[in-house]
């Protein structure tokens, strides 16, 4: 399944994103990729509010993993700044599990992933204000 959206503003990207997570199984692993600044942290916000987590979700760019609690648990990991490591290596495979859903932002940058990714979702710029979001379904 392929799907292309336009928002026009932030409070649209995060709603979309909201309405998609609502139907997120534990276990669903995302892949997002966009340009600096085009809205990933935005759309993870969006899917933490359809996980129902009430607690403000932050890019995890310098600790590169937040942890959420809600009616599902949410891992949100940021790769920006591992461009070239292998995942293995990282251990990412261990943080994957069934009880949560993992928002990889910038899982192109790391090379060699060595686990299923569920959808992978590009964000780019339309104009000031407008994104359009590509989502992907890749495994069932």
């Amino acid at each position: 399944m392929k799907k292309e959206i336009i928002t026009n503003s932030v409070n649209e990207t995060m709603a979309f994103a909201a309405d998609f997570a609502r139907n997120l199984k534990q276990g669903c692993v995302i892949s997002l990729a966009g340009d600096l600044g085009v809205g990933k942290t935005a759309f993870t916000k969006g899917i933490a509010q359809g996980l129902d987590i009430s607690e403000t979700v932050t890019s995890p760019t310098f600790t590169l993993l937040k942890e959420y609690e809600g009616r599902l648990g949410l891992k949100h990991i940021d790769a920006y700044r591992l461009e070239g490591v292998d995942s293995d290596a990282l251990s990412l495979f261990d943080l994957i599990d069934d009880e949560t859903v993992v928002v990889l932002e910038w899982g192109n940058f790391l090379d060699d992933l060595d686990f299923r990714v569920d959808y992978e979702i590009t964000i780019s710029y339309v104009g000031e204000t407008s994104r359009k979001i590509t989502l992907m379904e890749v495994a069932s």
